[in-house]
């Protein structure tokens, strides 16, 4: 509308057209659009106003936390009072998914279920089913084989099969060093004892001719008694036990009976019991008779006591291989 001056009372005239027949035209102004701006102009004052408040409140605890930090407990070192506030730290920020419209992950602090919903284990709780592997260290190496047991003492029979060896000192007591034995129930005592480096001296009916072919070492002989009874142990000392099995093999003859000088001799010649055998390196052999006056008349209780004392200078030498 206008005045009487030609004015128009809302602003300047708006642009003017000509009309029909030489009159002027004035445009009509687009009220709607006016209306939206104006609408816009509204909303945007709006959001200025909320932004502000949200700046004043972060600004309001940061300053809030630098005061309670500098003025936390004795003992503790002051923080620094100067606090960074960034405006964007009070709006909550969502992770980008990429547009997955599911909830964010929970933090790493929260406890995980130890179950999934079916009842089957979380896969975050399954073990691990990486045997041999360290972690991060890629594939484990395999354990190493368990050390090997010490080796246990060495066989005794194993130890008298060579002079090598078996190297103990070989004397008549260091053999055979009982004073008295017990057998069949009677008492023995050591009579007396020798140790010859010729082997066939102390042999008979042949038996030194077999040792001989053998390299035989030495004799021992030991003699124990029981009242007339008497029984000599004799041990042939040979190098290996292969030497001993031959003489063995190729055995005549026997141990002559030893006693002591001015005695009765006894089995000094063939006719008495005896026995032998080869254990390692040694042939062990034993006679039985009597000291009675007659030389070779059997003795009964001698002849039974005669194994026994075999058994006992067996055991005596596979003594020495235990004792190396």
């Amino acid at each position: 509308m206008t005045n009487g001056w030609g004015t128009n009372q809302g602003g300047p005239l708006p642009p003017q057209q000509p009309g029909p027949a030489g009159q002027v035209q004035f445009d009509e102004p687009d009220w709607a659009a006016l209306a939206d701006q104006h609408q816009r102009e509204q909303s945007r004052r709006k959001r200025m106003k909320a932004a502000g408040g949200v700046l004043a409140a972060v600004v309001a605890v940061g300053g809030i936390t630098a005061v309670a930090t500098a003025t936390s407990s004795p003992g503790r070192p002051k923080a620094d009072p100067t606090v960074v506030v960034e405006a964007t730290a009070a709006v909550p920020q969502q992770p980008d998914t990429g547009g997955d419209p599911s909830p964010a992950v929970p933090p790493s602090d929260s406890p995980s279920p130890s179950a999934s919903p079916s009842g089957s284990p979380s896969p975050s709780t399954s073990p691990s089913r990486g045997a041999g592997k360290s972690p991060g260290k890629g594939p484990g190496k395999a354990p190493s084989s368990a050390p090997a047991s010490p080796a246990g003492p060495p066989d005794p029979l194993t130890v008298i099969s060579s002079a090598a060896t078996d190297t103990a000192p070989l004397t008549p007591a260091g053999v055979l060093p009982a004073a008295t034995m017990q057998v069949n129930g009677k008492t023995w005592t050591r009579l007396t004892e020798s140790q010859t480096a010729t082997c066939y001296q102390a042999t008979t009916g042949g038996l030194g001719n077999v040792l001989a072919a053998q390299g035989c070492r030495s004799m021992i002989r030991v003699t124990y008694t029981s009242g007339n009874s008497a029984v000599t142990i004799g041990i042939a000392v040979l190098d290996s036990k292969a030497e001993a099995d031959a003489v063995t093999a190729a055995f005549q003859g026997q141990v002559q009976g030893l006693v002591p000088s001015g005695h009765t001799s006894y089995c000094t010649s063939t006719g008495c019991q005896g026995t032998h055998a080869s254990v390692g390196r040694y042939v062990y052999l034993t006679v039985s008779g009597t000291v009675k006056p007659g030389g070779t008349a059997a003795d009964a209780t001698a002849t039974a006591a005669g194994p026994a004392f075999a058994a006992t200078a067996r055991a005596q030498l596979l003594a020495r291989g235990s004792a190396h």
